[in-house]
């Protein structure tokens, strides 16, 4: 688990570095996307879909929340609600980055009949990269960091900007 840790915080120091390099703005004010992503997730070693929503209401900040589904994987399978706070810059011509920070909350179930309710905080990066001026691929990482639940979210996700 400490590797997988150390992976979260490099990526998120690498997007971080990025991002204050870039000297560029960012996406338009007012700019909402509602979209699709499926991905992995380590506490399961399982795959993950979700729905989530972005409203950029400031120059370099945007809201995400997200909602989703862990398929059952080694006896293990939740739910998923985050509210992220994502910081987006435009790197070059369609394409982003972006650090995130968040609160999430996961409801875990396991075969044997138990279950496991945690809140935690998110902390990851993203990309972006707008494919035309309606549609933009996301990909994402972040560690919901938990109470004996902490995990990993590795996804790619399709979205519709407007």
């Amino acid at each position: 688990m400490n590797r997988k840790f150390t992976s979260v915080i490099a990526m998120a120091a690498i997007a971080a570095g990025a991002m204050l390099m870039s000297a560029q703005a960012s996406a338009q004010k007012g700019e909402k996307t509602l979209g699709l992503a499926g991905g992995f997730a380590t506490y399961n070693n399982g795959g993950y879909a979700n729905l989530y929503f972005q409203y950029q209401f400031a120059p370099h900040v945007r809201i995400a929340p997200e909602i989703g589904y862990i398929f059952r994987n080694e006896g293990k399978s939740g739910f998923e609600i985050s509210a992220d706070v994502q910081f987006p810059f435009k790197l070059g011509s369609g394409f982003g980055i972006y650090p995130l920070v968040g609160l999430t909350l996961n409801n875990w179930s396991y075969s044997g009949g138990g279950h496991a309710t945690r809140g935690g905080f998110d902390f990851g990066a993203g990309f972006d990269i707008y494919l035309t001026s309606y549609l933009k691929m996301t990909l994402q990482g972040k560690y919901s960091l938990m109470n004996d639940t902490s995990g990993g979210f590795f996804d790619m996700g399709i979205g519709y900007i407007f």
